[in-house]
């Protein structure tokens, strides 16, 4: 999965470059985009909220079925028919998608980068995972195009309870956990905090903040080695956009 503050990154772009949605229900999109993450919250099965397994448990088919096993269960994951949702419910629900199509793209992003590092899984990585991941997120902050009105979009929605997967409590706890992290930028410092908010002791979070202090440095060059975030939004952009017109199909 890619970041969540990279969501975000590809959700403004994909929003705007998607006349069928009402620029007013941007909120409800963006947090679509985001709480598909729910399972790091919550304990459920990835397979229950991204319609697909983990990488190193099913192979090529991990990420790249996801937008496809999500659209063939789309009538039974609504409390109502889609025709008859509302604008901000439809919208929240192709936030959801624009997330699962950027993960689609992430998994080659994390073929690509073991390739070049000629390594055969993420756990032989020079640096971290943990650490990419939230150096992703950081360089992906800098992408935003009007992140003031990311901010304000986000800032007072109500999470639309339309789909039947995932309880809505679960969505709620899990906004409330990083909707700071969110709209501060995705910074090191608010990521530390979202982790205590999360329930990780004062230990595991001092050591989280260890490996970031060694690290960072190299996390970054890689990522700017493997040729930045842009080619990956621009990717997960194209593959949302391609994708979404499909909930009207």
């Amino acid at each position: 999965m890619a970041p969540l503050v990279t969501h975000l990154v590809i959700g403004e772009r994909v929003f705007a470059q998607s006349p069928q949605f009402d620029s007013t229900d941007y909120g409800p999109f963006l947090l679509g985009c985001v709480l598909v993450d729910v399972n790091n919250f919550s304990g459920m099965d990835r397979r229950r909220t991204h319609f697909v397994g983990r990488l190193e448990d099913d192979g090529a088919d991990a990420f790249n079925r996801s937008c496809a096993n999500f659209l063939s269960q789309f009538d039974d994951l609504l409390i109502r028919p889609w025709s008859d949702l509302t604008g901000a419910e439809q919208t929240f629900i192709g936030g959801y998608l624009c997330h699962l199509a950027a993960d689609e793209v992430w998994k080659q992003f994390s073929w690509n980068m073991l390739r070049a590092l000629e390594i055969q899984s993420l756990a032989a990585l020079p640096v971290p995972g943990g650490v990419i991941f939230t150096a992703f997120g950081v360089l992906s902050s800098k992408m935003y195009i009007d992140f003031p009105a990311v901010v304000s979009a986000l800032n007072d929605v109500a999470i639309p309870h339309v789909m039947t997967h995932v309880p809505y409590d679960a969505f709620q706890a899990m906004w409330e956990i990083v909707k700071e992290y969110m709209l501060t930028g995705g910074t090191p410092g608010s990521y530390f905090e979202m982790l205590k908010r999360e329930g990780r002791t004062d230990a595991e979070v001092q050591e989280v903040i260890r490996r970031h202090d060694v690290y960072w440095e190299d996390a970054v060059a890689l990522i700017h080695g493997l040729g930045g975030v842009e080619p990956f939004v621009q990717a997960a952009t194209r593959r949302s956009l391609e994708t979404i017109p499909r909930l009207w199909a």
